[in-house]
């Protein structure tokens, strides 16, 4: 298993529901690629996150699957909006060593 986290620290002057819009789309991409085994996004409740105040978490079934996320069709536009809105975006993946 592979779990993907991704930080979101939002441009000035983009509105919450662009935010929330955004992140109902990243939830859409379970239903259109196979192997995601779940997704979380929300807002971020630590007041200590640096401007990153939304992000989402995706876990993959395996590495190949992630390898495949980037550059399946579905999630194309996807990640042009959260580029849209994003001053910065953090990437954070983790392998499960499954010990």
């Amino acid at each position: 298993m592979l779990t993907h986290v991704v930080l979101l620290k939002p441009k000035a002057g983009i509105a919450e529901d662009e935010i929330v819009t955004a992140l109902d789309y990243v939830q859409t991409l379970q239903q259109a690629i196979p192997g995601i085994v779940s997704i979380e996004v929300g807002k971020n409740l630590n007041n200590s996150n640096q401007g990153y105040t939304h992000g989402f978490v995706i876990r993959f079934v395996d590495t190949n699957v992630y390898k495949g996320y980037a550059p399946h069709p579905a999630h194309q536009p996807v990640s042009e909006e959260l580029q849209r809105i994003s001053q910065t975006i953090i990437d954070f993946d983790i392998e499960h060593s499954g010990k």
